[in-house]
């Protein structure tokens, strides 16, 4: 065949034509081959591994998979509600009072911290301390409450002092510095704290829940402190320690709590200790009127401490 006439002759022969179509063909079929073997390298590629490690590693080497060991925290049923009368005094002179509340229902701590001179039926509380001793006290807290009490706790102020020690100084964010200073009381006292977070010591424990009460009326901030005491008190630590711990409480008290109550209470003291259970917190602050707690707070309070 003749290209560009005039030129000269060019030719392309009927054999090369040929060889042209088979080079074609079999460059097609080249491609196809490479892409192929591409697309099964990279897919078998994805499903194992060619590494230079892993064709190096020995026959007889064993991977062992991480085993998640730990077990689902199986915390004992408890359920019910125990009211607990706290009373601190210097012989016959009575502090303060609170009344606690184990609630194993809802696992939480309600306190309501009592000046000493709460008026009831025209009875002071501590006047009933001084002459009729901490029963009396209780008798006249559940007429006031309109609810049982279950147990009593009277402490010396001496006594709370080795016991607090002996469980741990409480930690308390301690919202403005307190000096205070007061000689002219039965129980004369004083009280030195700076702001911020402090580790009380107990006569500082002691001193700022009456500085509150008396002095501040701030029964809010009294019954906060009662709460970081019992939150941080009966922790794990103590848990463990509980049988010595229990001896010296029944030595200093005067309290009518007994062994039996305190084993019946075992699976109760291990929840509430317990680190991974988040026991809840209620504060019950009293709002007094001339030494009486208002019909307002008191039915207030009630709604805390029903056990029903």
């Amino acid at each position: 065949m003749r290209i560009f006439k005039n030129r000269g002759d060019i030719f392309f022969s009927k054999t090369n034509k040929e060889k042209s179509s088979e080079q074609k063909f079999l460059i097609t079929a080249l491609v196809v081959i490479v892409v192929f073997t591409l697309i099964f390298v990279i897919v078998t590629g994805a499903r194992n591994d060619f590494s230079a490690k892993e064709f190096f590693k020995p026959d007889d080497l064993n991977v062992t998979e991480e085993v998640d060991t730990s077990e689902e925290l199986v915390l004992p049923q408890i359920s019910g509600k125990s009211n607990i009368l706290l009373l601190v005094g210097d012989e016959d002179n009575l502090l303060f009072t609170a009344l606690y509340q184990a609630d194993m229902d809802n696992v939480a701590y309600k306190v309501s911290a009592l000046k000493a001179d709460t008026a009831v039926e025209n009875q002071k509380l501590s006047t009933l301390f001084a002459k009729q001793g901490p029963q009396a006290v209780k008798s006249a807290a559940e007429v006031l409450f309109g609810t049982e009490i279950d147990f009593y706790i009277s402490l010396d102020s001496d006594k709370f002092y080795e016991l607090y020690s002996t469980f741990g100084e409480v930690d308390y964010p301690v919202i403005s510095e307190v000096r205070y200073k007061n000689n002219d009381v039965a129980v004369p006292y004083s009280v030195r704290v700076k702001e911020g977070e402090q580790s009380l010591k107990a006569s500082q424990f002691i001193g700022l829940i009456r500085y509150y009460l008396d002095v501040e009326g701030n029964t809010s901030l009294a019954n906060d402190l009662l709460l970081s005491l019992a939150s941080q008190q009966i922790n794990e630590e103590n848990y463990a320690d509980r049988e010595t711990l229990f001896s010296k409480f029944v030595t200093a008290a005067d309290t009518d709590i007994t062994v039996r109550d305190y084993s019946l209470s075992a699976d109760a003291l291990f929840v509430f200790s317990n680190s991974q259970v988040g026991v809840k917190v209620y504060n019950a602050p009293a709002v007094y009127s001339s030494g009486t707690i208002t019909p307002d707070s008191l039915k207030e309070i009630k709604g805390y401490f029903v056990k029903e």
